[in-house]
């Protein structure tokens, strides 16, 4: 009986936690906060630039062709690696670094290839150009 108790009294305590500790951030809201990297504004790419050439879709090589080799790359995986029988792409991304001109990021286009496309052009004229 005492451990039924316990058990009762316990689980009550963990859901009013759950339940209490959900809903709002430090700023008092009910939206979630946004990550640093979303409110940071985005400067505009220069018609002069190399980044300039690049659009969303192209694939490595043709990015390589256009503007070189970068000066660094970072590869990391994503959460959908982890989705059993996942077979889509974006399970891992790669940026390509370039020092003065910002990073390109690549994901794979599915699982049964390769190719990566660009998905994202960061522009920053004041990127060091290697992993940090």
């Amino acid at each position: 009986m005492k451990k039924n108790l316990l058990f009762t009294a316990l689980f009550t305590a963990a859901v009013a936690l759950g339940v209490t500790g959900c809903g709002t951030t430090d700023s008092g809201s009910s939206e979630p906060a946004k990550p640093a990297e979303e409110t940071k504004a985005a400067i505009p790419i220069p018609a002069d630039s190399p980044f300039a050439k690049i659009k969303t879709g192209m694939s490595m090589a043709e990015v390589y062709s256009l503007i070189g080799q970068p000066a660094d790359t970072s590869h990391h995986i994503t959460g959908k690696s982890f989705i059993p029988y996942y077979y889509g792409g974006d399970t891992h991304r790669m940026e390509a670094i370039y020092k003065g001109q910002g990073r390109i990021v690549f994901s794979p286009r599915n699982a049964f290839t390769s190719d990566m496309e660009v998905i994202e052009i960061n522009y920053d004229p004041k990127e060091p150009g290697y992993n940090q």
